[in-house]
């Protein structure tokens, strides 16, 4: 059996945990914050440091699941926000000048953005708008997603996220299949399911749905937790957009603010119709954003019929916080750091992986980085559906993730993470021997 266990100290995190569970399902506020075999409590974080509540230091990866670009409590962003809430608030559900020059902000630097709505919280709520309005702007009902990409939690597109290969039908036209239990069948119907990088099929399934298909929408730089994005991909699908009328819109949840100030979009050279951004946007602070076509983005009310509301959509610390990311992050400067960081990592790894003849591979976009278990190109969901999930079916990913743990490094399950501006070369470089003592001592199991 391949296994590490945990050694560092737990004791605390444990007791909080079986508190938690009598309060909220698992002792948790989200699927994405479990794993096995408990999740710890942090308390603290500061630049690339978290503590947890046994006073455990890690090297951190987690990332907050990729808004920390700055890296934890940036002082600049952190003393916007004081700023703000000293001297104008925290909420008025009004217009406010903070939020025009944002959205002017935003469509100075972003290839797509001609008009910006901004939302509430995470990516999930601008997400849900994009998916409404190329409906109502195409008059039409179907999305293309591609198979093991996450678009957030609502059933619009909460499909075909982490299915097992075996209950997914063919490769080349996988079933659209429920994440969740309670979705409607109806509305799962409505998205039809594509195999990633795979040109051919895509055109078969486009030609197919096209009298029905609103939107085709995908990440711009990996798919499925596998960052292996081919620009030639994206201008194919912008091609075949064209040319069927479907509106192309690009979740840069993730890689908005992380891969370029104007996110994958300026960095491939290829323009969607619309793109969402939030996570880095704000290093922490929640705050989402449609940017778009002028005449798709003036479907919305009150210009247009399409309903657009929420009660903290541009709450002004939020917008504080993105104006100063985005003007930490403007002059490219930090941009080239997370990429040197990103390649540097990769690099070690797969070198040591190389040197052994092992099983084993880091793949980076820039500073967004995950270790699989296999060799060869990883060109889709299939190529890494055995180790998606942290967790007993992964138990190469857990033994990892344990070993990392047990030398104060924090990461996202199965293992993958993060890499913020305030990490060091010399974390770098711990986290690598770190992974190479890993694949030195468990070679014979790797091959």
């Amino acid at each position: 059996m391949f296994e590490v266990k945990s050694t560092i100290n737990t004791k605390k995190t444990e007791e909080l945990l079986k508190e938690a569970k009598e309060y909220s399902p698992g002792g948790v506020q989200g699927d994405g914050r479990w794993y096995e075999p408990f999740p710890l409590f942090i308390k603290r974080a500061q630049g690339s440091k978290i503590w947890d509540v046994d006073d455990n230091e890690y090297i951190d990866y987690h990332g907050s699941y990729g808004p920390s670009v700055l890296g934890y409590n940036d002082p600049d962003v952190r003393q916007a926000v004081i700023e703000t809430l000293e001297n104008e608030g925290v909420l008025f559900a009004t217009p406010h000048p903070k939020e025009l020059e944002l959205a002017k902000t935003l469509t100075e630097i972003i290839p797509c953005a001609e008009k910006v709505l901004l939302c509430g919280g995470g990516g999930s709520d601008p997400i849900y708008h994009a998916v409404r309005v190329s409906r109502a702007y195409t008059g039409k009902t179907k999305i293309m997603k591609f198979e093991g990409g996450y678009h957030g939690w609502h059933d619009y597109l909460a499909v075909s996220v982490t299915p097992n290969p075996a209950d997914a039908g063919p490769a080349e036209s996988p079933l659209s299949l429920a994440t969740s239990a309670g979705s409607l069948q109806e509305t799962i119907q409505q998205v039809v399911v594509a195999p990633f990088h795979d040109e051919a099929a895509v055109e078969r399934l486009v030609e197919r749905e096209k009298d029905q298909l609103a939107a085709i929408i995908i990440e711009p730089g990996h798919s499925g937790g596998c960052p292996i994005m081919r620009p030639d991909f994206l201008r194919f699908l912008r091609d075949i957009c064209d040319k069927y009328g479907i509106v192309l819109i690009f979740d840069e949840v993730i890689t908005g603010f992380r891969t370029h100030i104007g996110g994958s979009q300026a960095l491939f050279g290829v323009t969607p119709d619309l793109g969402v951004f939030a996570k880095g946007m704000g290093n922490g602070f929640p705050i989402g954003a449609l940017a778009g076509k002028k005449d798709i983005m003036s479907m919305f009310s009150p210009e247009g019929p399409v309903f657009f509301s929420g009660t903290y959509n541009g709450q002004i610390m939020n917008v504080a916080a993105a104006i100063k990311t985005i003007d930490l992050l403007r002059d490219g400067q930090l941009h080239k750091k997370l990429w040197g960081l990103g390649n540097r990592l990769s690099a070690g790894i797969n070198a040591v992986a190389d040197e052994l003849e092992i099983n084993a591979q880091c793949v980076n976009f820039g500073s967004i980085w995950g270790i699989h278990f296999a060799r060869g190109p990883l060109d889709n969901y299939r190529d890494i559906a055995g180790m998606v999930r942290y967790n007993k079916a992964n138990p190469k990913g857990m033994a990892l993730k344990n070993t990392l743990l047990n030398n104060g490094i924090f990461v996202v399950g199965r293992p993958r993470g993060f890499i913020s501006s305030a990490h060091s070369e010399s974390e770098i470089d711990k986290t690598i021997d770190v992974i190479t003592d890993f694949f030195r001592k468990h070679r014979e199991e790797l091959v």
